[in-house]
């Protein structure tokens, strides 16, 4: 975040050179499409995630994408509050997943988890805390900056920023859906696991315990407490200019009393209704979700969500195994072609063809040394008198000649 907000005014110079449009601004509408395409897509991916250990990565990589929304929409210190605010819910997240897949014996499928609310109460209660703070339930810390990011879009009044504002809530909506999800999946359902997972489960010691208190507490009032020095009237972050400021920047009073309340609770409607849904159906029309799972378009609907929208599919399958046989071809070809034919193994056998042709000059017939050294007289003179230049090519030359005649030299002496 911190180098997106260093390099918005070279990336807006950069695309306003393709665009045509004025330095900054270009770049603040990329960052910001991006971003909330970006973030409604991991959202999407983590509802159909079933590791444990990869829902709090994913998490991070969403709220990442909220703060470069809050940069695209030159609200800086909302950047930097909701920087502040998700680290505390995201730690706990990770402290939480950790304390699960010890308790259950390094299992990460929370399909095989359920019923461990009776024996990680504390645990339970600590991930509870951190996904409403995720989801911005109000008067949680996350709610002070995510839903002011969400606010801020849409108090702009633009199309785009209002498109951006209505993407962002869908993925807020999915956040949502996950976090129920993964809490009711671990900790309320029947358990779903082999016995030894339950057998050992226990709470962690109280080097774990205590961090899980201490961001709990954070992670509820953090927001509240420190919401006037991040983003209140008057709040001394980034006011020197230092920064590109967007030329429809939205004021942070306007955002607060000119956007409408509808809008204001969309996302928390949302937040609150599709949590209950998601609880209800789990809980009482568990067939029907089952039934729509294992069909045909269920199957589908989850192993395209799953297996990320085909790309690691099309990845691997053109780019990853096109990359790996070009690089065995040009191994193939150089490092074990060309390379060790002009390297090592290519002198190796140079230099053993020459010996072998040179250790048959040696033939023991008194012709052949007579000619040999009639030759070199005969070269001594040429050079003498004739100033003959390259004496060392001329050389190599004979000796060359020397060779190449001598095994009809041979095969005569063997008719003989």
């Amino acid at each position: 975040m911190y180098l997106t907000l260093i390099v918005l005014p070279l990336l807006g110079s950069i695309v306003s050179g393709f665009f045509g449009r004025k330095v900054g601004v270009s770049g603040a509408h990329l960052i910001t499409c991006t971003s909330v395409i970006t973030t409604t897509f991991l959202a999407i991916l983590a509802f159909f995630e079933v590791g444990f250990n990869n829902i709090p990565v994913t998490i991070n990589y969403i709220q990442l994408g909220m703060m470069v929304i809050a940069v695209g929409l030159s609200s800086y210190n909302l950047a930097l509050f909701h920087l502040v605010n998700h680290a505390f819910y995201k730690a706990l997240l990770f402290l939480g997943a950790g304390s699960v897949i010890h308790a259950v014996a390094d299992n990460q499928d929370f399909r095989k988890y359920g019923g461990l609310r009776e024996f990680l109460p504390l645990t339970y209660s600590v991930m509870l805390i951190a996904s409403l703070s995720l989801v911005a339930v109000p008067f949680m810390t996350g709610f002070y900056s995510k839903d002011f990011i969400l606010e801020s879009a849409y108090g702009q009044y633009y199309l785009s920023s209002t498109i951006v504002y209505f993407v962002a809530t869908i993925g807020a909506m999915f956040t949502t859906l996950y976090s129920a999800k993964v809490l009711y999946l671990t900790f309320l359902t029947n358990p779903n696991g082999p016995l030894v997972s339950y057998k050992h489960a226990h709470e962690g010691d109280l080097f774990l315990t205590i961090p899980l208190i201490i961001l709990a507490i954070f992670s509820i009032f953090f927001g509240y407490l420190t919401k006037d020095i991040f983003i209140g009237l008057g709040t001394g972050f980034f006011v020197d200019n230092s920064l590109f400021i967007h030329p429809s920047h939205e004021i942070m009073l306007d955002t607060e009393f000119a956007v409408p309340t509808f809008f204001k609770l969309l996302p928390f409607v949302f937040t609150v209704s599709l949590s209950i849904l998601s609880v209800l159906l789990s809980e009482f029309l568990p067939k029907l979700l089952i039934n729509f799972k294992f069909s045909r378009l269920g199957y589908n609907i989850f192993s395209f969500f799953n297996q990320r929208f085909y790309i690691e599919l099309f990845y691997n399958k053109y780019v990853t195994e096109g990359v790996l046989k070009l690089g065995g071809q040009t191994s193939k070809s150089l490092d074990k072609g060309s390379v060790e034919l002009l390297g090592p193994t290519g002198l190796e056998k140079l230099f053993v063809h020459l010996s072998s042709k040179l250790n048959e000059l040696s033939t023991g017939v008194v012709t052949t040394y007579a000619l040999y050294i009639l030759i070199g007289m005969l070269s001594y003179l040429a050079f003498l008198y004739f100033n003959l230049e390259f004496d060392f090519l001329y050389l190599f030359i004979i000796s060359l000649a020397l060779i190449a005649t001598h095994p009809n030299d041979v095969v005569s002496q063997k008719k003989v």
